[in-house]
């Protein structure tokens, strides 16, 4: 079984469009998928899962939503306490399936409460990150960052995903593809954009 929380560099990096997209590749594959979003504020009219579903066919029971808030700020501010126990319980409950995708909310240390950030999340569901890094000027930074703090706190990289749908101007875009390959050889990086996956991500 393959399980995976997909993460982000942060707020808006196109971690949502990266979980149907790859619930999509997967069911192509013909793996059996199953999606949870934990947590969504601002819902809605946000709704991450009816999103990953629109974008990879899955239904209704197969791509869902466990816990949701109206107003669209940081799960601490949203959640009292936080229910990370009945998440963990949920997510160990899920029916069996080829792939099990669990998608955060904001970026590796958005706060979940005064203790615990959503690493502590994907950490505590032993599951190994993809994070969803848009491609921009500034991306590079954020992208190291997130990527060096993994790695001084042992949190298991799946992959790179490099969020081509803000690659404004192309040969930019290439350098950041080339330097990432040049100075991190061996990063497990793929590609897409808001139409699909556009290289083969290395865990499937």
């Amino acid at each position: 079984m393959i399980r995976l929380f997909v993460s982000g560099t942060d707020t808006d990096a196109g971690k949502t469009v990266l979980a149907g997209l790859l619930a999509k590749h997967l069911l192509g594959l013909g793996k059996s998928v199953r999606y949870i979003k934990p947590m969504q504020t601002g819902h809605p009219p946000d709704d991450d899962a009816a999103t990953v579903r629109r974008i990879s066919g899955l239904g209704p029971e197969a791509a869902r939503l466990l816990f949701s808030a109206p107003e669209p700020v940081s799960p601490n501010f949203c959640f009292d306490p936080f229910p990370f126990e009945e998440i963990l319980d949920a997510v160990a409950a899920e029916p069996p399936s080829d792939v099990l995708l669990v998608e955060g909310a904001g970026g590796l240390l958005a706060p979940l409460d005064d203790a615990r950030a959503m690493h502590d999340l994907a950490r505590a569901l032993n599951m190994p990150v993809v994070l969803a890094a848009p491609n921009r000027v500034g991306g590079l930074n954020h992208l190291l960052l997130s990527l060096h703090f993994m790695r001084s706190t042992g949190l298991q990289l799946a992959a790179v995903g490099l969020n081509e749908h803000f690659s404004a101007d192309a040969r930019k875009a290439a350098l950041n593809r080339d330097f990432l390959r040049r100075t991190m050889p061996g990063l497990p990086l793929f590609t897409y954009d808001a139409t699909g996956l556009t290289s083969e991500p290395p865990f499937c």
